[in-house]
């Protein structure tokens, strides 16, 4: 999800980056038939999630873990799953850490919203299976859904 971040998600918002990661990705999570859902900083943990939980409940057990080390946390996590979705802000990510991205076969899409909106991401976008968005609303990830449906369609017109 999302690191330890003291800045606003907007100039009128009191939620901060690392919750609104925390919510978006909870909520994502346990709309999913099967995903794992990681919190990350400076390190990472995976979260359990109970049938039928909410998402205050899992809110709940999250913490500070402190920085973002989006890379080492991809790194750890990924066995294979279809796709990655990875909610942030950003900061200190590729020129510590490198690309998160290059941990995952070229063929699995990544998908990634930078909350800060920082001009450079951690990864590249907009190419092959990779995306990146900056900000984030409740109709964001019905790009997912857009994106991937596109990839494999033809023209509207063509029979």
């Amino acid at each position: 999800m999302g690191p330890a971040c003291s800045a606003g998600l907007t100039d009128r918002s009191e939620l901060n980056r690392a919750d609104a990661a925390a919510i978006f990705g909870t909520a994502l999570a346990l709309r999913a038939v099967d995903a794992d859902l990681v919190e990350f900083g400076t390190t990472s943990r995976r979260l359990d999630l109970g049938a039928g939980e909410s998402v205050l409940k899992v809110l709940g057990r999250f913490g500070d873990l402190g920085g973002t080390d989006t890379t080492s946390a991809v790194r750890a996590h990924y066995r294979g799953q279809d796709r990655v979705l990875i909610v942030t802000d950003e900061q200190y990510t590729h020129h510590l850490h490198g690309d998160p991205t290059e941990q995952v076969p070229a063929h699995v899409p990544v998908y990634t919203w930078n909350l800060a909106g920082y001009r450079v991401g951690h990864g590249p976008s907009g190419r092959g299976n990779r995306h990146t968005f900056g900000g984030l609303s409740d109709a964001a990830f019905r790009m997912v859904p857009l994106l991937e449906s596109a990839r494999d369609a033809d023209w509207p017109w063509a029979a």
